[in-house]
């Protein structure tokens, strides 16, 4: 699909019109995402890549993805992408679906105002922006079933948080190459609006609109990207749980505690790895985090975490956010709703909540009160109430 660098082309100088200047891209230049190229592996039928089994609305089965940690797994994993992506091109569905991805990418490159328009107007997009263990699985999994569907037949790597990638800086390594912004969150933001018109074909408008719901839990790096590529239609849901029980639940799923108490050097999981980028922004390298507790490492990342929420643009003067604590009343209420607004017949799947503080997380609890009180200021300041009594009332 590559054999050229960029061009750039002088056109028509003797014209009127004053010169302009044409550049020119390859495939080579912006390949697509081993995402999208999996989409397009279980799109054609390739099969190159393993049906994916696990279930990621299980509120009690769900583990934790440790994903590639270099070495001839990532060799094998960047071979396998580029197999897929070859052999999908090489089917109609596969060549289409490509280009479409291609031709979403230059729309919202140049912000071309009829691609978003059109996008914007038949569409409404409800995402769930969480911090992790803060529940977003299980209330984009409700809002599927409020919509009439089965989660299971929407995949992880569409549905779930990380992709499309969005990060603190604007040029980052991915764990296979340097990517700046253009690459990461603009092309597979192209390609996650062509698996979601793929996956939501056949559904028909509901109050005028069609309804796709997504777990967006990086969208905070770049709100105002996703506000304006998304629209006035898109809703937000942001839960809110605190990060003592945040953080328990994320040892608990990562297998325990590091022997030595300690947040692990080496990344077990992809939230651990996002913990490790929040001090990396802040210029502390992962040989100084593993010197800190678990928790006092893990609670950095909660306070960044919602500190962006305030001051990236999401809250900001959009009245289409829902701030939730993390309790089931407030889960199962706001879920009920939308059973009945979208008429699916159904009621709200009960909320799962394991409290497990115990009497050795008190000095938790106290290191986290003045960050708590803190945000409340925060968000306060931007117009927004941070439900500080019910959530240190969940606990």
């Amino acid at each position: 699909m590559a054999v050229a660098r960029p061009r750039a082309i002088p056109v028509d100088k003797g014209a009127s019109k004053p010169a302009t200047v044409r550049f020119g891209f390859t495939a080579e230049d912006f390949p697509i995402s081993s995402t999208f190229a999996v989409f397009l592996d279980r799109v054609t039928g390739n099969q190159v890549f393993d049906a994916e089994d696990r279930d990621w609305g299980d509120q009690i089965t769900e583990k934790m993805e440790s994903g590639l940690r270099g070495g001839d797994d990532l060799h094998s994993f960047v071979a396998k992408a580029q197999e897929a992506s070859d052999r999908a091109f090489a089917t109609p569905v596969g060549k289409a679906l490509t280009a479409k991805a291609y031709n979403v990418f230059a729309a919202l490159l140049v912000g071309n105002r009829t691609f978003l328009s059109e996008l914007q107007s038949k569409n409404r997009f409800i995402f769930v922006v969480s911090a992790p263990r803060h529940g977003g699985s299980y209330l984009t999994k409700e809002l599927l079933r409020a919509l009439g569907k089965n989660h299971t037949h929407y995949p992880s790597y569409f549905i779930h948080d990380g992709f499309p990638d969005t990060r603190y800086d604007w040029i980052s390594h991915d764990g296979m190459e340097v990517l700046p912004m253009t690459r990461r969150t603009i092309q597979q933001c192209a390609e996650w609006i062509v698996m979601a018109d793929w996956f939501f074909r056949e559904d028909f408008p509901i109050s005028g609109l069609r309804t796709i719901p997504k777990k967006a839990t990086k969208a905070i790096y770049e709100a105002r990207f996703f506000r304006d590529v998304f629209g006035l239609h898109a809703e937000y849901v942001v839960p809110v749980r605190h990060p003592v029980a945040a953080c328990i639940s994320l040892i608990d799923k990562a297998g325990g505690l590091p022997p030595n108490g300690n947040f692990p050097e080496q990344p077990r999981s992809a939230i651990e790895r996002w913990v490790l980028d929040a001090w990396a922004s802040d210029g502390v390298g992962s040989k100084a985090v593993a010197t800190m507790p678990y928790f006092t490492a893990y609670l950095h990342y909660w306070n960044r975490y919602f500190q962006l929420l305030a001051t990236n643009g999401l809250l900001r003067n959009n009245p289409k956010v829902t701030v939730l604590p993390y309790t089931a009343d407030a889960f199962e209420t706001y879920l009920q709703k939308q059973h009945e607004r979208f008429q699916s017949g159904k009621t709200v799947e009960p909320m799962h909540i394991k409290k497990k503080i115990e009497p050795t997380h008190l000095s938790w609890l106290r290191q986290s009160q003045p960050i708590l009180e803190d945000m409340e200021k925060l968000w306060a300041s931007f117009g927004k109430r941070f439900p500080l009594l019910e959530v240190s009332g969940a606990l």
